[in-house]
């Protein structure tokens, strides 16, 4: 079995970041333009824990354009008797692309590697 995915985008909004026991996760979401409709974007939603989560709540903000590779997770849960579900993107590293939108000194595509300091 094979689940891999890669998007590249820009942030539609600020990080959200928060504790979930002893671990920090992040949550982002990523526009990504359509290929063929170029005036269209789809919206992922990406998960990141740990090293990488704290990185990601640190240096990125709406806009940003990332790199994210990942695997693909699907939630599933009952509400008010409706079943629902939600696919996202659990990443295993977060590339850092462009740089800051608020004109300070471009930066170069920093890797953030799965809960680890070093690049991939």
């Amino acid at each position: 079995m094979f689940n891999k995915s890669i998007i590249m985008g820009n942030l539609a909004r600020d990080p959200d970041n928060k504790k979930v026991g002893d671990n920090q996760v992040t949550r982002l979401v990523v526009a990504v333009n359509d290929v063929v409709k170029k005036d269209k974007a789809h919206y992922i939603d990406v998960e990141t824990w740990n090293k990488t989560a704290e990185n990601c709540a640190k240096y990125l903000a709406k806009g940003r354009k990332v790199l994210v590779e990942g695997r693909l997770f699907q939630d599933i849960w009952e509400k008010d008797g409706k079943k629902n579900s939600k696919i996202y993107i659990k990443a295993d590293n977060v590339q850092f692309l462009g740089g800051k939108q608020d004109g300070e000194a471009k930066q170069q595509a920093a890797p953030v590697g799965a809960d680890e300091d070093i690049p991939f």
